[in-house]
């Protein structure tokens, strides 16, 4: 299996990169990310060194950068991570975190509706994971938890 690792070389990124380096050494990884202040290349100077890791440097929102990854490297996961995070830097600059973490997005699901897309409208076993690590939620209240039914209550550009 192709994994297409999106914001890879940031924390929690490259630590999945890692996870799914050690743990399903038959998978090829391919690391994605604009290396911007969140990412950092030293974390992954160890994947570097494995035959199964790729890593590239491109911007998600970048359309046709995206459609020529998808088509060249032939994904069959993506994992998407990347994303412009702290959300005080989201209320300064919003336009940046609307690029990235929306506009990059949808980029991304476009890019695997396209590539992925069978004769019969369907998708196969092709897989898109997205996620956020931002309050989402809210912010967390007396009970200490979240669960899936809490309901969706973002208070910044960034979530």
């Amino acid at each position: 299996m192709k994994i297409l690792v999106t914001g890879g070389a940031g924390f929690i990124g490259s630590n999945f990169v890692y996870y799914e380096l050690d743990n399903y050494p038959n998978d090829e990884v391919i690391c994605l990310d604009k290396l911007t202040y969140a990412g950092n290349l030293e974390t992954l100077e160890v994947a570097m060194k494995n035959p199964k890791f790729k890593f590239l440097k491109g911007d998600i929102a970048d359309r046709v950068f995206v459609d020529k990854l998808f088509a060249s490297e032939k994904p069959d996961v993506v994992v998407n991570f990347a994303a412009e995070s702290h959300v005080d830097r989201s209320i300064e600059t919003p336009r940046v975190f609307v690029n990235t973490n929306v506009c990059g997005t949808v980029s991304l699901l476009d890019a695997a509706r396209r590539a992925w897309e069978l004769d019969d409208g369907s998708y196969g076993s092709k897989k898109f994971l997205q996620v956020s690590t931002d309050e989402v939620y809210g912010s967390l209240g007396v009970d200490g938890y979240f669960t899936e039914d809490t309901p969706l209550d973002p208070h910044s550009p960034y979530s």
